[in-house]
């Protein structure tokens, strides 16, 4: 017999059940490896088609000389071309700006072998004496530029294959060896009847590459499944594409090729009588006296034994140890960290309550801002609300209604801020500062340059503004969740007030922390108290009176200035008014002699403290002071439903996505984007380490069971000396007990480690507090030892009975 390769097959089959589990190792670092690169692939087709939509050409040939153009049309290195006209903007160094360029009859063409267009450009640039530009958004997607992305991409797709690579691989290499190990007697005979080195090589490589390609051919099938579902989850058109699976092939075959010839020399560097013999299991070592240890002191001569054999076989023992230990680690740093980013979550809802994002002018309507004008400039259109509404992470809708009103007089509300608000927020300060204002306009000392009249205007009218919402029954529930003191069931002339919440920007008291968010701090804003009046100017009646005059000032004002373009259209004017005053400063005065005559009339409303709201942890909203029903608010302004000035939506956390947050700017939209950002990346990581754990746990119960396998006839020799085969269960077992244990004290050590770092720099980021999940810690013992010691128990369970026979095998 010459013919060797049958028996590749034979062996495979004879360890069956080892051959699935390190088949199902290698497929699934393959569908992990084949997802990423397939999904990516078809996102760079997909985009390319997107592009060609807007500008289906590569390269585009800069010339008025028609003659020239056609002969590049009609070169063979371009696939298709048209003509039309060009204009864009080019960077003149020496003027260090862009002047723009304009060609009427530009050639843009398609070339043959786009992963060339840019040498193919440069080089027909130097044949015809042309200028020409490439289409950068779709060479980028061939990888063109001059700096070699091509080569880079290619080289870290490599790289990531190989890695993946090297743990299938790994894999695959302790199945053989211990294939080579188990059948070395069939090698030593083969070698005396006549094969040779290359022949027992060729045996050796064909069981690992059966594995492999098994595996590879199953990943792939399974990675296309998964990609093609991620595809439909992104709106990405996924399929199955041979490009992906070419660098797994050479990363993973290439790599085999090398162990498999370190496996073969198990029994080519082996003469063939030693190999008949056996004598490789006889490891010759000097002999060490060793203490029982504590394993002795704990188990008695098992645990002694136990010790003994780890410590003989330090190097097997270590590698367990550290596959699980890093598994471990992974586990406790991606649970704490994830406890961190769901205390986040928490951290946020308290903050903020139920609205997270709100399209809202930067005040409420007012006399100055009416709410057409908002409407049509800062808020979104009712389709456009309507379609946000149906989002799947947006979980309610809700119309702001709220407008800037004017007290009666401002110490009723403003005179009574609490003094330590007022002393260490940054918004108090600014509350007194106005108020104290307001109290000297008076006594106030003017030079000759201020305008006295409106000095005393401008301080009147801003201590007057008092922001008012209107609530329907399920803000009013909401808000009910607040109150300090009285009730959140409002009268027609009741209202609600704020006297406590949580502020951002109290002043740094010495207590500097490095991150870069911090919690809000609580405090005491009002001393209002239940049963305190509260007067506002009549809202109808004040904008009537203001627009009147406000229309008749401007249509007595004088042109001052103005701007015009190159239409000779206005672009802007400045206007006066007769007496020389700004109408821009003239509006105050006029809003502020109106106000008092209102007042002196009586037409005002006046409404009572109902309820007095703490918002707690909840940072205090922005633009409401106070909050009536809203056919109150409606009676008081005049507005009706359509008569709305903000929307406000409720977002679910976990699923809103990050590109929900590109076109939204704010604080809170930075919070929210990081927390999206970082969830995000915990769920990868969380499927990481998931996969690291699964590889490892392949890894040890291959390990074990040829290991075990290996050591039969050491068992059979400690079942000649008497013991029993439930003691030596019992004593392999702990075995595993130890790199059980090891492997969890130094994972759950080394993980938190790593979580106080991680939590230094995802402090910087989000509203988080340093978190460890000491959980985790179960999860990781429990895990590990249904792993190291499950392993070993099936493995001893599966030996003879009568393991004794193994000694006379060897005879």
């Amino acid at each position: 017999m010459t013919d060797y390769k049958k028996l590749a097959l034979y062996y495979l089959k004879a360890g069956k059940r080892r051959c699935i589990v390190t088949i199902v190792g290698v497929m699934i670092t393959v569908a992990v490896l084949y997802t990423a690169l397939n999904f990516g692939y078809s996102y760079v087709l997909q985009t390319r088609q997107e592009v060609k939509k807007e500008a289906d050409y590569e390269i585009v040939f800069l010339s008025e000389d028609t003659d020239r153009l056609a002969q590049i049309a009609a070169d063979d290195r371009v696939l298709q071309a048209y003509s039309g006209a060009y204009s864009g903007e080019e960077y003149v160094s020496d003027e260090e700006r862009f002047v723009e360029v304009n060609y009427k009859n530009a050639l843009y063409v398609n070339i043959r072998h786009p992963y060339q267009m840019e040498s193919v450009m440069e080089a027909m640039k130097a044949d015809y004496g042309v200028d020409a530009r490439l289409n950068n958004e779709l060479a980028v997607l061939y990888l063109q530029d001059s700096d070699g992305l091509l080569g880079v991409v290619l080289i870290l797709v490599l790289l990531v294959a190989y890695i993946f690579a090297i743990f299938a691989v790994g894999m695959i290499r302790n199945t053989v060896q211990m294939f080579t190990l188990e059948q070395v007697k069939d090698y030593g005979i083969l070698r005396c009847i006549g094969a040779t080195k290359g022949q027992l090589n060729r045996i050796i490589y064909r069981m690992g590459a059966g594995m492999e390609l098994t595996g590879i051919a199953a990943g792939v099938l399974l990675g296309t499944f998964v990609s093609v579902i991620l595809g439909f989850l992104k709106n990405v058109d996924v399929g199955f594409h041979i490009g992906p699976v070419i660098p797994i092939l050479i990363a993973y075959l290439g790599d085999l090729y090398f162990v498999m010839q370190e496996c073969s020399k198990i029994v080519t560097k082996m003469s063939p009588v030693s190999a008949v013999r056996g004598e490789y299991r006889v490891k010759k070592e000097k002999i060490k006296i060793r203490g029982n240890g504590l394993m002795g002191r704990l188990f008695g001569i098992e645990g002694a034994y136990a010790r003994k054999s780890v410590l003989r076989n330090s190097g097997r023992f270590a590698k367990t140890v550290t596959a699980m230990m890093l598994s471990i680690t992974a586990t406790v740093i991606c649970l704490s960290t994830w406890g961190m980013v769901r205390d986040t979550k928490k951290n946020i809802d308290d903050m903020y309550g139920r609205y997270l994002e709100e399209n809202q002018y930067q005040s409420p309507a007012s006399i100055f801002s009416d709410v057409e004008s908002i409407q049509g400039e800062y808020l979104p259109s009712v389709e456009e609300i309507k379609e946000n509404s149906l989002h799947y992470y947006v979980t309610e809708t809700k119309m702001v209604y709220s407008a800037r009103g004017n007290l009666v007089d401002p110490e009723t509300y403003y005179g009574k801020l609490n003094k330590d608000y007022a002393e260490q927020t940054s918004l108090g300060s600014g509350i007194e500062a106005m108020m104290q204002r307001w109290r000297e306009r008076n006594t106030k000392e003017y030079s000759e340059k201020d305008d006295v009249e409106y000095e005393k205007t401008v301080d009147s009218l801003n201590s007057s503004f008092i922001s008012i919402e209107g609530c329907d029954q399920n803000d009013l529930d909401y808000l009910s969740e607040f109150i300090k003191s009285g009730t959140a069931d409002l009268d027609d002339d009741g209202i609600l007030v704020i006297g406590g919440g949580s502020v951002m920007d109290y002043s740094w008291t010495g207590d500097e922390k490095l991150t870069l968010y911090d919690l809000g701090k609580h405090f005491d804003t009002y001393d209002l108290q239940v049963g305190d009046t509260i007067q506002l100017v009549d809202y109808k009646e004040y904008k009537k009176r203001y627009q009147d005059a406000y229309e008749k000032m401007i249509a007595e004002s004088v042109l001052v200035s103005s701007e015009k373009d190159a239409d000779g259209e206005y672009v802007s004017e400045e206007r006066a008014t007769k007496e020389g005053r700004s109408t821009g400063l003239e509006q105050y005065v006029i809003a502020e002699r109106i106000r008092q005559e209102l007042i002196a009339e009586g037409y005002y409303r006046t409404y009572t403290v109902q309820g007095v709201l703490d918002f707690g942890d909840q940072i205090i909203p922005e633009w409401a002071d106070i909050y009536m029903k809203r056919d109150s608010y409606f009676d008081l302004t005049g507005f009706d439903e359509q008569d709305m000035t903000g929307v406000k939506y409720a977002i679910d956390l976990d699923s809103v996505p990050i590109s929900y947050f590109d076109m939204l700017s704010s604080d809170l939209t930075d919070v929210l984007y990081g927390y999206a950002y970082v969830r995000n990346v915990m769920r990868y990581a969380l499927a990481f380490a998931a996969f690291v754990f699964i590889l490892s746990s392949v890894n040890i119960i291959n390990t074990t069971a040829g290991n075990l396998h290996m050591r039969r006839k050491e068992l059979a020799q400690l079942r000649v000396l008497g013991m029993s085969r439930k003691r030596l269960i019992h004593t392999v077992m702990l075995e595993g007990v130890m790199a059980t244990a090891l492997s969890n004290i130094l994972g759950f050590l080394f993980g938190t480690i790593f979580t106080i770092y991680i939590y230094e720099y995802l402090s910087m980021l989000l509203y988080i507090k340093p978190t460890i999940a000491w959980w985790a810690f179960g999860i990781g013992l429990i895990a590990s030892t249904l792993v190291i010691c499950g392993s070993i128990y099936v493995s001893l369970r599966d030996l003879p009975v009568d393991i004794v026979d193994d000694l006379k095998l060897e005879e």
